[in-house]
């Protein structure tokens, strides 16, 4: 099969490498084996691509050369002795942990679910990974969920992101009051994916202008965090943090919760090693954590969960009118380095979609 690899880190034009003679994986037991038709581009796997997080990658996911991916749509063509929930022939969609810059993908049977039946592969392609995220976040972590945010009032910032995009429409089928923060380009995709407030920051002060939330959905976090990702001096104590910025939003000693998806712990670990930057890592939770505790909030870091039963719940959203794909820019997997630069260039409204079927054809 063909595939996209690093076998070395860097700029996506230098590192990302069309390899035509990659062996097709076997499924294991527990797995499924599918013909890709999709694939989509996500922000970690372009930071992942120049290294950042290579000490806790490797471990998970052992050395170079990698296959990057974290979404896939297709059609099983195999599977494991185990696996009763899948047959040949299922259109399925997923997000392993990596892998699917590929025409054949292995994925635990657990972690996939069948794909909507309303949506095309490619469609399909640009749920999983952000779905999956989002919920983590906002159900495993927060606790929200279809039957308890009437009335919650919750703001996502970096609203026309994959994340934020996904977040707003799973908000309101919830039941939450979502607030919307994206730059002024952005407004109108916000507005009609169902933000009952947008905020341009652009043009306004999100932190004067916004009080008494219940939840704030960190999809961006400390600039000092990533700053350490391109050499820069980490400071951790910056006081233009953005998640200060957000926290202040938030009602007080009212259970109200802040989650972010972008923690320093890859920074650290890519700064100080992996038993070391793991060991600040939990000492910088654990302070952040007790400072909010202190003003009656919850705080929490959010890390995406591969999670099949999620995806089925969002596959009936899906096929009920409830959510709906965004996809910005649709790219062959030839161009799979292109896709990397635009990604990077933070001008994507939604997600940025790899058609692996056209390739193959």
């Amino acid at each position: 099969m063909r595939s996209v690899q690093v076998h070395r880190y860097g700029p996506a034009e230098d590192v990302l490498t069309l390899v035509e003679d990659t062996p097709v994986p076997e499924p294991a037991p527990d797995e499924i084996l599918v013909a890709a038709h999709a694939t989509s581009v996500n922000p970690v796997d372009c930071s992942a691509r120049a290294g950042y997080g290579r000490n806790i990658f490797s471990t998970l996911w052992g050395g170079l050369p990698l296959i990057l991916g974290r979404d896939v749509s297709g059609v099983v063509v195999a599977v494991g002795r185990d696996v009763e929930a899948f047959a040949p022939g299922d259109e399925v969609y997923a997000a392993p942990h990596i892998g699917c810059y590929a025409e054949y993908v292995t994925v635990k049977a657990a972690h996939a679910a069948r794909k909507p039946g309303n949506l095309s592969h490619l469609e399909a392609a640009s749920l999983p990974f952000v779905a999956l995220t989002a919920i983590t976040a906002l159900r495993d972590h927060v606790g929200l969920g279809p039957h308890d945010c009437a009335g919650r009032r919750v703001v996502v910032p970096r609203a026309a992101g994959g994340v934020g995009s996904f977040a707003i429409q799973l908000l309101k089928a919830w039941g939450a009051s979502v607030t919307a923060i994206c730059s002024t380009r952005n407004v109108e995709l916000v507005t009609r994916l169902g933000a009952d407030i947008v905020v341009d920051y652009r043009r306004q002060d999100f932190s004067r202008a916004l009080s008494d939330y219940d939840v704030a959905l960190d999809t961006i976090g400390k600039p000092s965090d990533f700053e350490a990702m391109d050499g820069k001096r980490y400071n951790e104590g910056s006081p233009d943090d953005f998640d200060e910025q957000l926290l202040s939003v938030l009602k007080t000693h009212a259970d109200a919760a802040y989650v972010t998806i972008c923690s320093p712990k890859m920074v650290l670990t890519d700064r100080y090693g992996l038993e070391e930057g793991l060991r600040r890592a939990e000492e910088i939770y654990a302070r952040r954590r007790e400072a909010q505790r202190a003003l009656g909030r919850r705080y929490y870091w959010s890390f995406f969960n591969p999670d099949g039963g999620a995806l089925a719940e969002v596959a009936a959203l899906v096929e009920a009118g409830r959510v709906q794909p965004v996809i910005d820019r649709v790219f062959p997997l030839e161009e799979m380095a292109a896709a990397h630069l635009y990604c990077e260039s933070g001008r994507a409204q939604g997600k940025i979609v790899i058609d692996i079927a056209a390739s193959r054809a």
